[in-house]
């Protein structure tokens, strides 16, 4: 019987255990995940998992990170995620994650243990890349294995365009492809590996999709795996893709893309990102929380110097699990994550008594967008109320946000603010103080009597109230009362720099420019105010004087 791991690395053959393989595995626990992956463990995944590492030597390579042997956690982890056998597999992992090597393991150790199992194996940087790294991550730890390959197992050909092995024992192939369709559409297979899936182009993604899916229709248990690292660019990107299929199992760690800017732009706290509340410079801490391999695989000083030396939107792609937005139709909300948040209830007869409000005007004068945000009450039933008494559940908090009202252009627009505003003395109007929008504010709206009280931006709340927008979509905090122009805004506004530290605002897409998202806006805004909206309700004004 298998002694239970308490602290050192495991052996290849501790890891028969179940326990010991979920005690070694669950050094990853606490991390960030961005997916939520379906893992399994059973007799036999393990088994041809060991197979697999004892075939590439993990038992006798050192870890960089611990100078260890054997499989790291996240090896482990890359094993149960296929061992659920879902037919759609997404693994996202940081550069130097081992992930790569444990897709590997499983592949091998499959081929030796199920009769006639087929694998294809592709790379999608090039057909030479492929072949490289299958002779140096494959084949040379055979050779060291089997040395005499007259009695080894596996046979092996290296031929160029024709690289395989094949499994003498079980009739198994795993065959090195071109990063296309063509070598792909010849037969049925098992499983089917596409590495660096990031780095394909649309044409490559869609023609291995067209020619690899087919011929595994036939194949009970059949797995397609697209891993890799993010890219520059999100539309149309295989991996990305695939990342959001939803009937795909994901691995996903990386630093979430609400997080504030300013905790990024230094590895630890210094001078000019000192340590207070939340923000201030702490990516060591960050890398710390994400990297699947950092301890393990990887050193952190490698991780630190490949950020010192690159850009950070850079550096967040290798290394945060983030992808950048490149290309004019890449949109930041995903659909399903926008769907999710919305409600079709109707917008509230009567505000509450705490509620902030918003106004964005199109930078051209266009349409002009005026948000509410609110405090949003849960509908509840004695069961809940109960529950919550004893404390056993809590009652989440959520906010709500609205467009109030949205027309073309400005005209009258001065008068349908301050229509809804004096419904509510006191409530104050948060504006975006550039271009029309203050021109309309304060040479319109400021020449009532009497005048409203209202809170210009300052730079900051413009970035932040996007980030607190999209933090809320991200988590559930959020409903948004579904408006056309607002549902239109969501759907197709892009990531727009703006500020420093690489802080970004919502913007319209490159190839529309001049696309309306000042619904969006104006929600955002009014969702970032409404920590600071008083509670006490005043009585309505009942007559407003607009001026001479």
């Amino acid at each position: 019987m298998t002694t239970l791991i308490t602290g050192a690395a495991p052996l290849l053959t501790d890891l028969w255990s179940e326990a010991n393989w979920l005690e070694w595995r669950s050094r990853l626990d606490g991390l960030h995940l961005i997916s939520s992956p379906q893992l399994v463990t059973t007799a036999q995944t393990r088994g041809e998992f060991i197979e697999g590492a004892r075939l590439l030597r993990l038992d006798h390579r050192a870890r960089a990170g611990d100078g260890g042997v054997g499989p790291s956690p996240m090896q482990l982890m890359v094993a149960d995620l296929l061992a659920a056998g879902v037919f759609m597999n997404a693994i996202d992992e940081s550069r130097r994650s081992t992930k790569t090597t444990a897709v590997q393991a499983v592949m091998l150790g499959r081929c030796a243990h199920r009769e006639d199992y087929q694998v294809g194996w592709t790379m999608f940087t090039t057909g030479a890349k492929a072949g490289e790294r299958f002779r140096k991550d494959i084949v040379a730890h055979l050779r060291r294995v089997y040395p005499d390959e007259r009695l080894s197992p596996i046979k092996i050909n290296v031929g160029k365009g024709t690289e395989h092995l094949e499994f003498r024992d079980t009739g198994s192939f795993l065959n090195v492809y071109t990063p296309n369709g063509e070598g792909f559409r010849s037969g049925g297979f098992d499983f089917c590996f596409g590495d660096e899936g990031a780095e394909a182009d649309i044409e490559q993604g869609e023609d291995v999709e067209r020619a690899v899916i087919p011929t595994m229709d036939t194949k009970v248990g059949a797995q397609f795996v697209i891993a890799g690292t993010g890219a520059k660019w999100r539309t149309g990107n295989l991996l990305w893709r695939t990342l959001h299929d939803p009937d795909a199992n994901v691995l996903w760690h990386g630093i979430p893309e609400t997080t504030d800017r300013e905790q990024l732009v230094s590895w630890e706290p210094d001078l000019p990102h000192p340590l207070t509340g939340a923000t201030g410079g702490r990516m060591r801490e960050w890398i710390e929380g994400t990297h699947t391999g950092v301890g393990f695989t990887t050193p952190i000083e490698a991780v630190k110097r490949y950020y010192h030396k690159a850009k950070l939107d850079d550096f967040l792609i290798e290394y945060g699990g983030q992808f950048g937005f490149e290309g004019a139709a890449d949109a930041l909300i995903p659909p399903a994550l926008y769907s999710s948040s919305r409600t079709a209830e109707a917008f509230p007869a009567e505000l509450p008594a705490r509620c902030s409000v918003a106004l964005k005007v199109h930078h051209l004068g266009l349409s002009a967008s005026l948000a509410v945000a609110w405090e949003f009450e849960e509908t509840t039933d004695l069961v809940d109320d109960a529950f919550e008494l004893i404390g056993v559940r809590e009652r989440p908090q959520r906010r709500a946000v609205a467009l109030w009202h949205w027309q073309e252009g400005t005209q009258g627009l001065a008068q349908q603010v301050l229509t809804r505003l004096r419904k509510r003395r006191g409530l104050m109007l948060g504006y975006d103080k550039r271009g029309y929008t203050e021109d309309v504010v304060e040479r319109e709206i400021l020449r009532a009597v009497p005048k409203p009280p209202v809170r210009p931006s300052v730079t900051a709340d413009i970035p932040k109230s996007a980030v607190g927008f999209m933090k809320g979509l991200t988590d559930g905090s959020v409903i948004v009362f579904g408006h056309d122009k607002l549902d239109a805004a969501a759907a197709r506004a892009t990531r727009q720099a703006f500020g420093n530290y690489g802080t970004w605002r919502f913007g319209a897409p490159k190839d529309d420019p001049d696309f309306d998202v000042t619904p969006l806006e104006a929600a955002a805004l009014a969702l970032h105010w409404l920590d600071d909206a008083p509670t006490k309700q005043l009585e309505p004004i009942a007559v407003v004087n607009f001026g001479n």
